[in-house]
């Protein structure tokens, strides 16, 4: 890590491992941002980055799922969850991608550790009222159902107003990019290894499940697809999956599903780290 002191603020070039993006959204502020998670490479504890005007980017500066990036990064003023921090865009450097296969153990290694994981939604609801941890991650006990809704008409109608009359307002020499308004909800229903769970039920927010909406939507069982992606492939029972949770910074205790992070089971991954 290295530090800088610019106009008195500090700055700090970290290296981040990415491993969660969320569909953008529309800002009055920033056209669209695009909520980022990493792992500090320094610490081990996960990072939000804001803002990420992730698709308006320069081609070398966008970067991937498990890649690692150096960048410039100052707590954020206007957000007080400690995990925050505000990104210069500008000092994007890309670094090497962890690929899939034998790399499963070395993202293992650096996305499952005592800083981020918790063993239930329960204990990490407890570390937002003790100290606001906003971010963490969690193996849930069982994953009962998926649940998809059609959002209000009315608040679609309100989101591609807003979505609208930001991209007419871009100046002239910007690329207008349109966003597409997901007319559903995406959610699961899980409980936790914990006597006092009573049960879950979260939005997943994943960019990776609103193109899937979008690449399965006109399909006549486009409801069962989206079911399958997340039953028989990311909670199959191959499969050693993990939620990855962030909270509204409105709404603390409210958490949402950022992401999922779910490697093959193997042996070595099979040691308890709650005991």
């Amino acid at each position: 890590m290295q530090i800088f002191n610019v106009k008195g603020v500090t700055v700090e070039k970290r290296n981040v491992l990415v491993v969660v993006k969320t569909y953008p959204e529309i800002s009055r502020k920033y056209t669209e941002t695009v909520c980022t998670a990493g792992i500090d490479a320094e610490t081990k504890k996960l990072v939000r980055l804001y803002p990420i005007r992730f698709r308006y980017l320069e081609g070398d500066q966008q970067f991937r799922k498990y890649q690692w990036i150096k960048v410039h990064l100052t707590k954020a003023l206007s957000d007080p969850r400690p995990e925050s921090h505000h990104i210069d865009t500008d000092s994007i450097e890309i670094g090497e991608v962890m690929p899939v296969g034998r790399m499963w153990d070395e993202r293992h290694a650096w996305l499952i550790n005592d800083h981020t994981l918790f063993p239930s939604v329960e204990a990490l609801r407890a570390a937002q009222v003790e100290s606001s941890v906003s971010l963490g991650i969690v193996k849930p006990g069982k994953v009962h159902r998926v649940v998809i809704q059609s959002r209000d008409v009315n608040e679609v109608k309100s989101a591609i107003s807003k979505k609208d009359s930001v991209i007419n307002q871009l100046d002239l020499f910007e690329t207008k990019k349109d966003l597409y308004i997901l007319p559903v909800r995406i959610m699961i229903e899980f409980s936790c290894n914990d006597p006092a769970c009573t049960g879950h039920k979260m939005s997943i927010l994943d960019w990776e499940f609103g193109q899937l909406y979008r690449n399965v939507a006109k399909s006549r069982n486009w409801q069962v697809k989206i079911e399958s992606k997340i039953m028989n492939e990311i909670f199959g029972a191959e499969r050693d999956t993990y939620i990855i949770l962030g909270n509204m910074a409105a709404h603390p205790q409210t958490f949402c599903v950022l992401g999922f992070f779910w490697p093959p089971k193997a042996p070595s991954r099979q040691k308890q780290l709650f005991v």
